[in-house]
């Protein structure tokens, strides 16, 4: 009954694709394989739907789709093949692959399975799967065309338990592609190590589900990555969260629905998720603007505020070790944007502290220092950004004025009381705000207690910024020179975006140190009462990887304006 139902798709399929024959523009070539009907394993019920409604789905975007279904090794390997040699043949062509089916990691290196695949050992395995690494090497050395979009939703199971168990190198889950080619997205279903669900009785998995329901809303590639990881996750009770990489170095912002388009701004890895109504820059993107920016629902909870004694690069008077209790809060999954900012100083006629004052603190680079340069604000930060970019060079009373102006426009009470420079925070209002410093944190580690969210190593894969500056012994990386797109790089366990990195983020506190010795547990607290400077935190684009630890403070005068100063939002959970 499987094979005569999957004759049946690939027969509508066939007469759809003939119908969109003439509908479809050069250049767009997909190859999607789905296999359900294992012949030595565990079968997978919904991979042959997955695959079929994805190529569908694809054919009314205008794709030349090559759907293939229950392919035994041979037929993966030529199928493969033909799509690499059609993507080399027109250089300006953008592929896309989706697989769907059992995969599984063996001495490191990702593998995708046949439905003929009938292994004694691992080797068998090795030898008769098709290897990931194959397929993105022909990208990168054969097919060297514009961009690629790769999708696995694989690793449902381990299909080799009982091998599993002799085997120390072969695993359930993929392992992370550690050095992808250049201008190649990859998305897959679940975190590395992990294993994806696979639908419990629905026609499709969560994964593809969430996929398809976000396939044609024509945001950027990095977006919609987001939307889907996000969906994936509600649909799987937090259980399941897909993993995205790559290196998209061109200037390219790529809709899986429209295409790619120009950036009018960033080059640079762009491979993680964000969560917002913006379009390509091409767009006029800031006309299409949610008026709140997105935001995250943080549990209560007790943590240890600061560093341990032990961690690399702490500045011990500045992060000493407290134990706090923070309530239920929302925070903004991103930054707020330079299109959410544009919208509130069109609509105010607001003019920022870089505006008045005649100029911001800028990087330069020649001199390795800040200084103040003329004629720098938030329209004209000394890079390249488009709407979609964290806004940066605005003080702190820029962001409070924000936070009232998009409270009253909501329709909640302003959480700020402004006189001149004197700010008095009504904390039972409903309205938007800044972080504490202790929410910031509480927030930054998601329940970690390791320097970074991302564990005692953070990369510029992770977060942006001077990779020419790395965390103790980690690897360099790239330096980036400015803001890469809010939230396009990986969330960290509670779907916040770029607390490691991007920005500095104002936060509400004074700047104080905290006491040497604190007994008993802080409840939400909120800093000296006085002084001369505001706490950011969370690092920039042009700070040293230590200064992106959870722990790591810093602070400025409330009226500084730089181009690696910006802000997030947060709400009480109450309202």
């Amino acid at each position: 009954m499987k094979r005569l139902k999957a004759l049946f798709l690939l027969g509508v399929f066939l007469v759809f694709a003939v119908y969109a024959e003439n509908l479809q523009p050069a250049g767009r070539i997909a190859l999607v394989i789905g296999n359900s009907d294992y012949q030595y394993v565990d079968n997978l019920p919904n991979t042959v739907n997955d695959a079929s409604d994805v190529a569908e789905k694809l054919l009314s975007l205008g794709y030349d789709v090559d759907l293939r279904l229950n392919s035994d090794i041979s037929s993966m390997t030529r199928a493969v093949d033909a799509w690499i040699r059609r993507l080399a043949a027109e250089q300006s062509s953008e592929g896309f692959f989706w697989y769907a089916g059992h995969g599984i990691q063996a001495g490191g290196e990702n593998y995708l399975l046949p439905v003929d695949i009938n292994a004694g050992d691992e080797a068998g395995i090795i030898y008769g799967s098709y290897p990931l690494g194959r397929l993105l090497l022909s990208l990168e050395q054969t097919a060297k065309n514009k961009l690629n979009v790769v999708i696995l939703d694989a690793c449902r199971d381990n299909p080799f338990k009982n091998l599993a168990g002799g085997s120390r190198s072969l695993s359930r889950g993929f392992v992370t592609v550690e050095h992808p080619p250049q201008d190649i997205f990859i998305m897959f279903s679940t975190a590395p190590g992990t294993t994806a669900a696979d639908g419990d009785g629905a026609r499709n998995s969560p994964f593809t589900e969430a996929f398809l329901k976000y396939i044609d809303s024509k945001e950027i590639l990095p977006v919609m990555a987001g939307l889907v990881t996000r969906e994936t996750m509600r649909l799987t009770g937090g259980r399941q969260r897909p993993y995205q990489n790559g290196s998209i170095v061109s200037e390219l912002y790529y809709s899986i629905a429209s295409g790619a388009a120009p950036a009018n701004g960033v080059s640079g890895s762009a491979v993680l998720p964000r969560e917002t109504a913006l379009r390509s820059p091409a767009e006029a993107p800031h006309q299409d603007l949610f008026s709140a920016p997105p935001t995250s629902a943080i549990p209560a909870g007790t943590f240890s505020m600061g560093s341990p004694p032990a961690e690399r690069e702490r500045v011990g008077y500045q992060e000493q070790v407290r134990s706090i209790r923070v309530d239920a809060f929302y925070l903004g999954s991103r930054e707020v944007t330079v299109g959410e900012f544009r919208r509130f100083i069109e609509e105010t006629g607001y003019r920022t502290s870089a505006e008045q004052a005649g100029g911001a603190f800028a990087y330069n680079e020649t001199k390795d220092e800040w200084e103040f340069r003329a004629g720098a604000d938030w329209r004209r930060p000394g890079f390249r950004q488009a709407d979609d970019h964290p806004v940066v060079n605005v003080s702190w009373f820029d962001a409070v004025a924000y936070c009232n102006w998009l409270s009253a426009k909501e329709g909640l009470s302003p959480a700020y009381t402004v006189s001149g420079e004197d700010v008095r925070w009504n904390r039972n209002a409903g309205g938007f705000r800044l972080p504490t410093e202790a929410e910031w944190e509480y927030a930054c580690r998601a329940g970690t207690v390791t320097p970074f969210s991302t564990g005692t190593r953070i990369t510029t894969a992770q977060a942006n910024y001077n990779g020419n500056l790395p965390y103790f012994n980690n690897n360099p990386g790239v330096f980036r020179k400015g803001t890469t797109p809010a939230a396009s790089l990986q969330p960290n366990g509670w779907g916040l975006c770029d607390m490691h990195g991007n920005v500095w983020e104002w936060c509400w506190d004074f700047y104080g140190l905290p006491k040497e010795e604190t007994e008993g547990v802080e409840v939400n607290p909120t800093g000296p009462d006085s002084g001369a400077h505001r706490v950011n935190r969370g690092g920039g684009w042009d700070s040293a990887a230590k200064t992106l630890r959870s722990a790591a403070r810093s602070s400025d005068f409330p009226e500084t304006a730089g181009s690696s100063l910006g802000f997030r939002l947060a709400r009480n959970k109450n309202d």
